[in-house]
């Protein structure tokens, strides 16, 4: 999916703690996270689904034995009326090192509203992507 230049998002709602979603199916509409400490970043259309980054953006690999990539990968959980008991991971790498900086929280943006506009299209997400950026597309997940 690529973002040629920035439109306002299908998404209705952006950046909330309240789900307006589960609100509407009649579901606990506080959001939790694993990490409290950072900015929320989350999106809905206020009736289908709910989008939230779950955790801090971390090295990628993360494990201790691999090579250094200079990426770093961020988590978002995500529910879909098509499946209403289960929540979803999905996870995308993004170049970058430094994982608590003001420009790493903006792409991140950018990647809640590709993932919203998705799940704005009633696809189900992969569990990975990696966001590649270049002259062609200024933000693509593959």
């Amino acid at each position: 999916m690529t973002v040629q230049c920035f439109e306002l998002p299908k998404a209705a709602y952006r950046n909330f703690s309240l789900c307006p979603h589960c609100a509407f199916n009649g579901q606990q509409a506080l959001l939790c996270r694993l990490c409290e400490g950072l900015p929320m970043i989350s999106r809905s259309d206020g009736e289908t689904f709910h989008l939230l980054l779950a955790d801090r953006p971390l090295p990628y690999p993360l494990e201790r034995t691999a090579d250094l990539s200079c990426k770093i990968s961020v988590c978002f959980w995500y529910a879909h009326v098509r499946q209403p008991k289960c929540t979803f991971t999905t996870i995308v790498i993004l170049a970058g090192s430094r994982t608590n900086h003001p420009a790493v929280f903006r792409k991140i943006e950018v990647i809640a509203d590709l993932l919203a506009e998705e799940l704005t299209r009633g696809e189900q997400l992969a569990e990975v992507y990696e966001l590649v950026e270049d002259a062609a597309h200024p933000f693509a997940i593959s």
